[in-house]
């Protein structure tokens, strides 16, 4: 017998067999024990994660000849037909290539024959959102009032996309992303049942690198048992799919903290001859990132679940906490436009090389303070008053005590006010008040009102103009986050 991939060969073949979607089985399953079967169903969620599978055990267990049952019973022709996608009365259409309204017309004019065999006709229609809107329109009347023979099944990865018309006419299941321990112990099941010797940590990293879709996990657990035969490390994973390590990361963000571009561009071409995928070397260095902005709020190390954490901590301490928030919410946003980019290195480089200009923001500041450290590097000391309170600011909300750090406060009679220079952390401080309040009730027990302010220099309108509109000075608001706060003439 030929091979059959992994994917394929554990696909589950009984609701009790899926990973991770307890609430749209335990929904679907009260449904049919209660005969309570809709019309038609929507499955939508990210790709791989079961979608297509539900709708097909969904088929079976309403077609079984023992059914409508909870559960298929897998040996009956109909279920075994149904398995193998040869079931006439249950069709499987790609609406990718079944998008023209002609399509939909020839199997309209189907549904309106009784099923050759089956309890029902059922049509899943997988990649819904390819469906152009005349297809939709054609199909509309068919979904509102289907022959009582007729179920529909559709699912997707994009409901966005999907029109509301119709929407109003299905039944809606959202499949979430599977969690990382599940996943793990999804691939433990698969190495046991193969005969495969695995590391934990080998398949943590296929786990992570499956981003919670089940099919992705065992297409990559494929490759690397075809690399590594019967027994797996780590070691074999981070060969096969080019995993950048932790002290390579640690090295780029130290040159991040120095403003090393140089340093920057030598590393990243030393990625480049090792063969690195640019696009996962970036959605690794933004794991590393988070792990660092983690640590810094006050997270126990233990909910990382990453080796190597006192590296991550030493790196994470050559920045301010406002700089690696500033860096976390900088580097996002480059997510996208470096997995749609052509020339991926280039859009690292650009993404790394912004992140790098915080040390000479930092310089600026210095110089614009009179050689003074800037107000984000250095925490700024709290009356004694208000220590209890942001003692308490910092297990409840650990983010927004690292803006209150750094911002000059005071408090009479029943107000707290904090005071920020620059209005990116008094806007997220403001966000935030109501909760804030909340806790100084708590904390002094009676009502507390919490003010925000922004400190700033009064600036002559001669010098104000020029300054604000300089396009450098723009372009580092975009995407920075500064401000002009004082410009000073050179002498």
């Amino acid at each position: 017998m030929s091979y059959q991939a992994l994917a394929r060969k554990y696909r589950p073949q009984r609701f009790s067999d899926i990973v991770g979607q307890e609430t749209v089985v335990r929904t679907l399953q009260n449904a049919i024990g209660q005969n309570r079967i809709h019309h038609a169903y929507l499955f939508s969620g990210v790709r791989g994660i079961g979608k297509t599978t539900v709708a097909r055990i969904l088929a079976k267990a309403l077609n079984c000849v023992k059914g409508p049952a909870t559960e298929p019973d897998n040996a009956c022709t109909i279920c075994r037909e149904i398995t193998e996608g040869i079931d006439l009365d249950v069709r499987e259409i790609d609406a990718a290539t079944y998008t023209g309204v002609d399509s939909i017309r020839e199997l309209r004019d189907v549904t309106q024959f009784q099923p050759l065999r089956d309890r029902f006709r059922i049509f899943i229609i997988d990649e819904a959102h390819m469906l152009s809107q005349g297809a939709w329109n054609a199909l509309l009347k068919l979904i509102e009032e289907p022959p009582p023979h007729v179920i529909f099944m559709f699912a997707t990865t994009e409901m966005q996309k999907v029109p509301a018309t119709i929407l109003s006419r299905v039944q809606k299941f959202t499949l979430r992303k599977i969690t990382l321990e599940e996943l793990i112990g999804r691939l433990r099941q698969i190495c046991e049942a193969e005969k495969i010797e695995a590391d934990d940590a080998a398949l943590e990293i296929v786990a992570r690198r499956g981003e919670g879709s089940v099919r992705d996990a065992l297409s990559i657990l494929d490759q690397i048992i075809a690399f590594s035969g019967r027994s797996i490390s780590a070691a074999d994973v981070a060969t096969v799919l080019g995993l950048s390590d932790t002290n390579f990361f640690a090295r780029l963000l130290t040159l991040v903290s120095e403003g090393n571009h140089a340093g920057i561009i030598d590393a990243l071409q030393e990625a480049a001859e090792s063969g690195r995928d640019f696009k996962l070397l970036f959605r690794d260095l933004l794991n590393f990132v988070r792990s660092m902005l983690l640590l810094a709020a006050g997270a126990k190390p233990e909910l990382l679940g990453a080796e190597d954490v006192a590296l991550i901590q030493s790196v994470a301490q050559k920045f301010s906490y406002s700089e690696l928030l500033r860096i976390a919410n900088l580097l996002m946003r480059d997510d996208d436009v470096i997995n749609r980019a052509e020339h991926q290195r280039l859009a690292v480089e650009i993404a790394l090389l912004k992140a790098a200009t915080f040390p000479r923001l930092r310089a600026v500041e210095e110089v614009l303070s009179g050689g003074q450290p800037p107000p984000a590097v250095r925490e700024t000391p709290q009356p004694r008053d208000l220590d209890p309170f942001l003692q308490r600011v910092q297990k409840a909300r650990p983010l927004i005590a690292g803006y209150l750090a750094n911002a000059k406060s005071s408090r009479r009679d029943n107000i707290i006010t904090f005071i920020f220079n620059d209005t990116y952390s008094a806007d997220a401080v403001t966000e935030a008040r109501e909760a804030l309040e909340s806790i100084a009730r708590e904390v002094y027990g009676a009502p507390v009102s919490v003010a925000v302010q922004t400190e700033s220099k009064a600036v002559p309108a001669s010098e104000a103009s020029p300054l604000r509109e300089d396009p450098v000075l723009k372009a580092f608001h975009t995407h920075l986050g500064g401000e002009v706060v004082e410009g000073r003439r050179s002498k």
